[in-house]
């Protein structure tokens, strides 16, 4: 038996044993600042392999041995961390295992969601978020998990397998995986130097780094490029900036149609590339905040003033994210980094137990490089993942033209590209028509050759978009200016695209119609130009007036004209679409004349008058066959498709047409019906041979005239008016006009119509002078009143 030894505590205590055993390995110099440390100097080797040594030693008796960055550095000597795992190996398993389910979860919602990539495995859907989403990421983190127990261990360190954090919530985190942390706490593990420190730390994100972008390069080649079948809004993607820049320059618009139902793969790839990315910022308590430690040193990090200038980055940053930021994640990232700046003694340290050795240049700029990559290539979008409000949608009007230059006799192409809006496939009509002065003498045709004026597109796709082409054929006489009027039909993205048809040299009206600027008195006004000289314009009709001086100067000026009374109403012309022609224009210069110029009034289409929305259909308003179609905007026109839903006339009917719905009339209109047409917008009945009559829709007292109708001039000399109303309504007569003449109408007209009730007015006209004339009836909520207007031509009565 060995003899034991008897050491007196009061005279050896820990102090002198640790100190006994350090003075083996270093010539001890002054006390330290700190219990059991002294100022060093190696003996035989430096002070950084006496160190080592000395741990050595140290190990077995629960000690370790520290090297401060002074000059003689300082050794201290401390009890061991327990360095324990905070979980045992039964409950990491079960810890992955809980992880792993809930990534499994958030596969399933990505493969439910798009029901749809390429399956090389072919299986079933719960199978594929396992196998294409969950096992991806899982196995990517064990990676980077052994790695960095493997670097660690050549450094003689255990620093445990990292776990995992998953968020199951993808409505609100799209990639599952929201950071991954380890076992130990870092003030736990003593590094041997900043050089073990820094490698250690640098694994976990350079290989998420590297198997996120591959992932994302898979992910985005196994997507195709048509839209799977969308049962709601979409979420888009954006890839980091490497993986951008490399598939961008590979497939190029492809890429952003792809990131739009991105497939799960890719998913988990652009999740680990954000948690590596942010892994290496420099929040305390992450990776990126350790690899300062490596790179500057401890004794730089412990700086009041670096840490002061961090901080105060730190809160910059802050300030623009919460300013700029269209990403939540993005403030919640930059909202706790200020906050473990601003709280420096809620985190752990670093322990590098030899300062003195300092870094080498040649591992500094190795782990630089590396830091510098993950964040320069890693960087992830602005916005990583957002859905997609608008993914059913119309096509894009953007590159079409809003203006053309046409010369006479000239031949013009204009072509319209089809490109969904959104990120369903559409299917429609394009719907074409040219209006101005002379419209028909204008020749159109498309490259469609299915039905006049209108082309079929269906199945149309971001990734095979159409294309129409409208071939203009112009007047051999100098045109004047036209519209070019296109109607998209596309089921609840209808929409309307104008282009005007000029030339810059022609002289005369620069706009196809007169625009009403005040409705009573009316005054109308178009734009002019003249490029030689000025000139007097010239209307030859009693009811107009020059607004403004009928002499004109060169460039380009707006003509206005002043109407009488009834002015609108005297017009008994119209153009294609049912606008009232306005007064003939001539221009006289230097005793030659330009014109005549005849223009149609826009907004002066026939009126129906709606009250309540509500519009009871009058019997001899349209045939049978005929189709009504009504929309609150726009400009009228009759739908391409010949399906329709169908009204039975023959039993009483009540429809609701909302916006761009339409009706067509079956049966012999024996029975009432009604239309719920709402208090503006637009009806047209359109006819089998390609006709159509369009009217506006007011709001205001439901009188029904018949022919003709109300606000409107009137011809003929028998008129049935019919109070549509819950009001009797009385009538009055006002006469307008300039003749000087008596005894030039006979009139008939009873004094009430009661709800309901129909009556006859009688207007003739009497006289054996020519006089211009004007019937037309308005109606409010005082009564109903008849208007006769007479004027004296020109030359005078």
């Amino acid at each position: 038996m060995t003899d034991q030894i008897v050491i007196d505590s009061e005279t050896w205590g820990t102090r002198e044993q640790v100190e006994v055993i350090a003075s083996r390995y270093f010539l001890l110099g002054n006390e330290g600042p700190f219990p059991n440390s002294w100022e060093v100097d190696g003996i035989d080797d430096g002070v950084s392999q006496q160190l080592s040594m000395l741990n050595g030693h140290l190990k077995s008796m629960g000690m370790v041995g520290s090297l401060e960055q002074k000059n003689p550095p300082i050794l201290t000597i401390s009890l061991l961390p327990p360095g324990e795992e905070v979980l045992g190996r039964f409950q990491q398993i079960a810890l992955w295992a809980v992880m792993f389910s809930f990534l499994a979860i958030v596969g399933s919602h990505w493969i439910n969601e798009y029901g749809h990539g390429s399956n090389p495995l072919n299986v079933g859907a719960f199978w594929q978020s396992i196998f294409y989403f969950a096992v991806p990421i899982a196995s990517s983190l064990l990676i980077a998990s052994t790695s960095r127990i493997y670097v660690a261990r050549r450094f003689n360190i255990e620093v445990g397998h990292i776990s995992p954090i998953v968020l199951p919530i993808p409505a609100w985190w799209s990639f599952g995986i929201v950071g991954a942390i380890g076992q130990r706490k870092p003030d736990m593990i003593p590094m041997p130097d900043r050089r073990a420190l820094g490698y250690i730390e640098v694994v976990v994100p350079f290989v998420l780094f590297l198997s996120g972008s591959l992932l994302t390069v898979i992910g985005v080649m196994m997507t195709p490029s048509s839209p799977p079948n969308l049962d709601g809004s979409p979420t888009v993607f954006q890839t980091s900036f490497l993986t951008n820049a490399l598939l961008d320059s590979w497939m190029g618009e492809e890429l952003d149609i792809r990131l739009q139902w991105l497939h799960p793969i890719g998913i988990a790839g652009i999740g680990l590339s954000i948690i590596s990315w942010a892994l290496m910022l420099p929040i305390p308590g992450l990776p990126g905040d350790r690899m300062l430690h490596s790179i500057l040193g401890p004794s730089e990090m412990r700086d009041g003033r670096l840490q002061t200038s961090i901080f105060v980055v730190v809160l910059l940053a802050m300030v623009v994210i919460f300013a700029t930021a269209q990403w939540s994640p993005w403030i919640f990232l930059a909202f706790i980094a200020a906050w473990q700046r601003f709280n420096p003694d809620n985190y752990s340290q670093p322990v590098i137990l030899d300062e003195f050795v300092g870094l080498e240049e040649g591992v500094r700029s190795r782990l630089m490089a590396i830091v510098g990559v993950i964040l320069v290539a890693g960087l992830p979008g602005s916005i990583p993942s957002y859905e997609m409000t608008d993914f059913e949608s119309g096509i894009s009007t953007d590159d079409w033209i809003s203006g053309l230059e046409v010369s006479p006799g000239d031949e013009n192409t204009v072509v319209l590209s089809i490109e969904p809006d959104g990120a369903t496939p559409i299917s429609g009509w394009i719907q074409y028509r040219i209006e101005g002065p002379k419209a028909s003498d204008w020749s159109i045709s498309d490259s469609c050759s299915e039905i006049e004026g209108a082309c079929r597109f269906s199945n149309i796709t971001q990734i095979n978009p159409g294309e129409i082409s409208l071939n203009i054929l112009v007047p051999g006489e100098f045109p004047l200016t036209h519209h070019l009027r296109i109607f998209v039909e596309i089921s609840g993205f209808e929409l309307e695209h104008l282009i005007i048809l000029s030339n810059s040299s022609y002289e005369g009206p620069i706009e196809p119609l007169w625009r009403i600027i005040q409705e009573d008195p009316a005054l109308i006004c178009s734009e002019f130009r003249l490029k030689e000289g000025g000139g007097s314009i010239i209307v030859d009709d009693p009811y107009w007036n020059m607004e403004n001086s009928s002499n004109l100067s060169f460039g380009v000026q707006d003509v206005c004209l002043q109407g009488q009374k009834g002015a609108i109403q005297s017009s008994l012309t119209f153009d294609e679409q049912g606008r009232v022609m306005g007064p003939e224009m001539n221009l006289v210069r230097n005793n030659s004349t330009l014109g005549p110029w005849d223009l149609a009034i826009d907004g002066s289409m026939p009126q129906i008058s709606v009250e309540n929305g509500s519009w009871p259909f009058p019997q001899g308003f349209a045939e049978s066959g005929d189709v009504l179609f009504h929309a609150d905007v726009g400009s009228p026109y009759c739908p391409s498709s010949d399906v329709s839903a169908q009204i039975d006339t023959d039993t009483n009917w009540s429809v609701e047409m909302s916006n761009f719905t339409s009706f067509r009339l079956a049966g012999n209109q024996t029975a009432n019906g009604s239309l719920g047409l709402g208090s503006n917008g637009w009806l047209s009945v359109c006819r089998d041979d390609g006709t159509f009559d369009s009217y506006l829709i007011s709001d205001s007292i439901d009188v029904f005239v018949s022919p003709g109708t109300l606000n409107g001039g009137l011809s003929g000399e028998l008129f049935v008016l019919t109070n549509r109303g819950t009001k009797e309504l009385g009538l009055s007569l006002e006469t307008h006009g300039d003749s000087p003449l008596g005894g030039i109408w006979e009139i008939g007209i009873p004094s009430l119509v009661g709800p309901g009730e129909s009556i006859n007015l009688t207007i003739l006209e009497k006289g054996e002078v020519a006089l211009e004339r004007a019937v037309w009836i308005t109606a409010d909520e005082s009564g109903i009143t008849v208007h006769v207007s007479a004027r004296c031509p020109r030359g005078g009565c």
